[in-house]
């Protein structure tokens, strides 16, 4: 970039003797005020240029040889004309369309980002724009241009005075910051999460895609709104972010109860599961996030809130649940008698014996065998047979107590667990289903009446000893029952 030539011996400015040579030749030795503004121009900092009404350069400062690399000789003696330094073809700058009185319209054919009028402009039609120099530095150079008209006393204009600011790295600044904001609108609009973004005053500034897809609301209904709850519920309440904005934490658990959590992974963020009745036509499970928004500088911008449908997740893991609880079940119990099976019984009775034995509590358990089982299926046949037991399992249940339980050991043999229940009580209720199966009737084969009995082992817990022991005792005394004529119960 070219620069003036300073000063030579004695203290002679060569540019500077050019420039006021120059001057007195375009104003012609106008009064001091015209040397005050010459003298205010050229120690300015602000690159500045004055072209008289003629559209002549008369002022050309050091700050715009600095800019321009062009001196004031150069542009002053008409060597190099004012358009040149700024663009590739002739065309008026802004001072010139000041001086020749263009209308608005012939200002935005030169400046289609239009100009705008500053204060006090009905006294010197002062302008301003911003505008590209193409021919202006290497790749071009943005501009803040301001012009005014220059008057004379009696209202003449003698010329106008213009300045220039370059603001290039500001303009590329805020198109980068355009780009990253662009790209960031993108991103949440194209992500597939639906998500959110409200101000600090909780109205909403963003709502993706993903998001009208989910609430079957367009951003276009609800922006700029606080409407964020209408997706959610069927009344009016605070989202998460909304809590997060007013910084009101401890309100979560009025809201969510213990449903949320506070997030590991991002600091003023917390997370949540719940069912949203209102979504859609059944409701919906959604997982939900949300997080205070702040700058750089710390400053709290709004809050971000992020949902996922897990409604089928949900619907799958109950699904599970319910099939690992059938299958449990089904692992537990007898096909046949609908009972539970001998393998639940000892799990079970350990537990319940190591409860008795805690708090010394009694507990006793029953043993029952249909009596005469083999001489009843050989006779009428094994499906016959069957209807025995599961018959036998109806009046076992219906005869004990609900804290009671029954089960179908093996074959024909059942046993009964009775948590605190000590030996003569346990008799009792024994008694009962012996007597009540006694009154059962079976028709086997047309015009056959056949009553079936069973006998009853009754043993009550001694605190110390073993399940092999118990249960042994139980057994021999239900055979002791059948050894003293059957259809009765024993208890010793």
């Amino acid at each position: 970039m070219a620069q003036s030539k300073g000063t030579r011996g004695g203290g002679e400015n060569i540019n500077g003797d050019a420039r006021s040579a120059e001057r007195r030749n375009r104003f012609g030795g106008r009064r001091s005020s015209d040397r005050l503004l010459a003298v205010i121009t050229e120690g300015t900092s602000i690159p500045t240029f004055v072209i008289d009404k003629n559209h002549r350069i008369v002022y050309w400062n050091r700050a715009m040889e600095r800019l321009t690399g062009i001196t004031s000789r150069q542009v002053l003696t008409g060597e190099i004309p004012l358009w040149k330094p700024f663009y590739h073809k002739k065309r008026p700058c802004l001072a010139d369309l000041l001086v020749s009185g263009a209308s608005d319209d012939e200002m935005v054919s030169f400046y289609p980002s239009g100009t705008k009028k500053l204060p006090a402009s009905h006294e010197n039609g002062a302008r301003e724009t911003i505008d590209f120099f193409p021919a202006l530095g290497d790749e071009g150079t943005w501009m803040r241009c301001t012009a005014a008209l220059l008057k004379g006393p009696d209202g003449d204009i003698f010329g106008a005075v213009e300045t220039l600011e370059d603001i290039t790295d500001r303009i590329h600044a805020e198109e980068a910051l355009k780009k990253s904001e662009a790209l960031l609108i993108s991103i949440l609009h194209g992500s597939p999460i639906p998500t959110f973004v409200i101000g600090t005053d909780h109205r909403i500034i963003y709502w993706n895609r993903a998001l009208e897809e989910l609430s079957h609301i367009r951003a276009s209904d609800v922006k700029g709104t606080q409407d964020q709850w209408k997706a959610f519920y069927d009344h009016s309440r605070p989202c998460m972010a909304d809590i997060l904005v007013d910084g009101e934490v401890e309100n979560l658990s009025v809201w969510y109860k213990d449903k949320f959590v506070k997030s590991k992974l991002i600091d003023e963020a917390y997370e949540g599961t719940d069912f949203f009745p209102a979504l859609g036509e059944r409701g919906k499970w959604l997982r939900f996030t949300a997080a205070v928004l702040r700058d750089d500088r710390g400053t709290q911008l709004g809050a971000l809130e992020t949902l996922e449908d897990i409604t089928a997740r949900i619907a799958a893991e109950e699904a599970l649940k319910a099939s690992e609880k059938r299958y449990r079940r089904l692992s537990i119990t007898d096909g046949l008698t609908k009972l539970f099976n001998s393998r639940h019984f000892y799990h079970q009775l350990r537990s319940e014996m190591d409860r008795a034995n805690r708090y010394h509590h009694n507990l006793s358990i029953l043993f029952f065998d249909i009596d005469d089982f083999k001489q009843f299926n050989d006779a009428y046949g094994h499906l016959e047979g069957d209807e025995v037991l599961v018959r036998l399992a109806k009046v076992a249940t219906r005869c004990l107590r609900k804290t009671d339980s029954a089960y179908r050991f093996g074959g024909e043999e059942f046993t009964a667990m009775l948590p605190e229940t000590d030996g003569p009580a346990a008799l009792l209720i024994a008694d009962r289903i012996r007597s009540e199966f006694r009154g059962e009737r079976f028709f086997p084969r047309d015009g056959d009446v056949v009553q079936v009995t069973v006998s009853i082992g009754v043993a009550q817990m001694v605190f110390g000893e073993t399940l092999a022991s118990l249960i042994k005792r139980a057994d021999a005394n239900m055979y002791r029952a059948k050894t003293l004529g059957k259809d009765r119960v024993f208890f010793e």
